[in-house]
């Protein structure tokens, strides 16, 4: 019998922050039940610290979401303004009444009364139905990350005031019909240290000055309007810029950012960069392309895009989309030198004669090259690519070593994926067995099936004593 009850209480001999983790996984009606089980699990139960309250499963039926909005009613009275780190609301209110909403609204209050740490919220709202938070959010001390998903309704700032304490505050499916929403963020939210802004509509601004901003994330629609985006940031490390939108307005990229650490951009080029110099850049991402609804002056295209190399030439690993390589090559940009790059992955639907150049002349700016990766696959990208045939003719081993790469003896790692009949990726491949001395791993990579005769090809090349060859079947894509 003795032991019996030990079994039955084993998870109460378990540290509490152990057991609210475990707790942390179940749902609240899942807690509910299981508080019914024992005096000890109820009070585990009421004292856990990660609260979500779930309503969009009831979508469709308000009795349901009233029997749920009791519980969490006596929930709260039960837990008495106990500590609470994270408290997460997902609420349909497309359908609810004015006292469904207060009701919701109240815990708000209650999670502020409970010295709240990270609140998330989510509201599915009627249309572009204005939403304005309790003011006493902005001003509780104890919170310390914000998340809020509006599903494009507009969310409204308070004139004055803001999150004080606040270090992490992300704003998803926003529309935002203020423009001094970013001198909104410089003037009061003094602590932040972490910014996303994810499908954010409505600004045409954003000119944020933070001298505690660490890391940066804006994700723009398409269908956005944003024209200018300046920023300044001295402790700013890793920015991480999606701006998708085309607009026939100019746009703007000003970046004071002197001590960033990782750079990922995607965009259609813009009409002025100002990014300065980038000394401390360790990983950058390009896929900056141009808009074909628009007619930009050569010289100005060309300007831009040697000022963004010239910003980024520090960098030591380098990710790069294959239209930005050639636009890059085709605008006279390229051989550009980095010096300090040790890694280069390029990501390309074939290697074709147009490419094989532009690719070329990249590698030439690259003396201290280790790792070259050329491969399908969007590491960074939000596009897919669509894999094609590489319409390959006179790129033979002998214009390789016509190109005299410095980088080639230093080369350790390389990682070339095989399109289509792959003539041009052989070719290349070929090359990098023959002079890079210093290899050590060559990956070749394939779509199944293998192209027939290319294994006993690849081991009849020339190659380093230590270099290895391997074969890697990669996962075909679903048309």
């Amino acid at each position: 019998m003795e032991s019996q009850e030990r079994d039955r209480d084993r998870i109460g001999n378990l540290p509490d922050l152990v057991v609210h983790h475990i707790l942390s996984f179940l749902n609240m009606r899942e807690l509910a039940k299981l508080s019914l089980t024992s005096k000890n699990l109820r009070e585990f139960c009421i004292s856990i610290p990660f609260l979500t309250f779930d309503g969009m499963v009831w979508k469709k039926s308000l009795t349901d979401r009233m029997v749920f909005i009791n519980f969490v009613d006596r929930f709260f009275a039960l837990r008495k303004g106990m500590e609470t780190q994270h408290v997460s609301i997902r609420w349909p209110l497309t359908t609810a009444t004015s006292f469904e909403k207060f009701r919701v609204f109240t815990w708000l209050y209650n999670a502020i009364g409970c010295k709240v740490q990270w609140l998330e919220l989510e509201f599915i709202l009627k249309g572009v139905e204005v939403f304005s938070l309790p003011i006493s959010v902005y001003h509780c001390k104890s919170l310390k990350k914000f998340e809020i998903d509006l599903h494009r309704s507009i969310l409204e700032f308070p004139s004055s005031g803001g999150f004080y304490n606040l270090k992490s505050l992300s704003l998803r499916n926003v529309r935002i019909n203020n423009d001094s929403f970013g001198e909104w963020i410089s003037s009061f939210c003094k602590h932040l240290e972490e910014l996303l802004l994810d499908h954010i509509d409505g600004v045409k601004n954003i000119m944020i000055n933070s001298s505690t901003l660490e890391r940066l994330t804006i994700d723009n629609p398409s269908s956005s309007k944003l024209s200018n985006i300046i920023i300044s940031a001295e402790k700013l490390t890793s920015f991480l810029l999606f701006w998708r939108g085309r607009s026939s307005n100019p746009k703007l990229l000003k970046i004071f950012a002197p001590n960033l650490i990782r750079l990922i951009w995607e965009s259609y080029l813009v009409d002025s960069y100002c990014l300065g110099k980038l000394n401390h850049l360790q990983v950058t991402g390009i896929n900056v392309k141009q808009d074909p609804s628009l007619d930009r002056h050569e010289f100005s295209t060309n300007k831009n895009l040697s000022s963004l190399l010239d910003s980024i030439c520090t960098t030591t690993n380098l990710y790069i989309d294959y239209e930005c390589n050639e636009i890059m090559f085709k605008q006279g940009c390229l051989p550009s030198l980095f010096c300090n790059l040790s890694s280069l992955s390029i990501y390309t639907n074939n290697l074709d004669d147009c490419l094989v150049p532009a690719i070329a002349s990249l590698l030439k700016g690259t003396p201290n090259l280790k790792t070259l990766t050329i491969k399908y696959h969007d590491y960074f990208l939000a596009k897919r690519l669509t894999k094609m045939e590489s319409k390959s003719y006179g790129f033979t081993l002998g214009y390789w070593e016509s190109q005299n790469l410095a980088f080639v003896h230093k080369l350790e790692k390389a990682a070339i994926e095989l399109f289509h009949k792959g003539d041009n990726e052989l070719e290349l491949i070929k090359y990098l067995l023959k002079h890079a001395t210093s290899l050590k791993k060559m990956a070749i990579l394939y779509s199944s099936p293998l192209p027939s005769g290319i294994n006993r090809e690849v081991d009849d090349y020339e190659k380093a004593p230590t270099a290895e060859i391997v074969f890697f079947a990669v996962p075909q894509e679903n048309s």
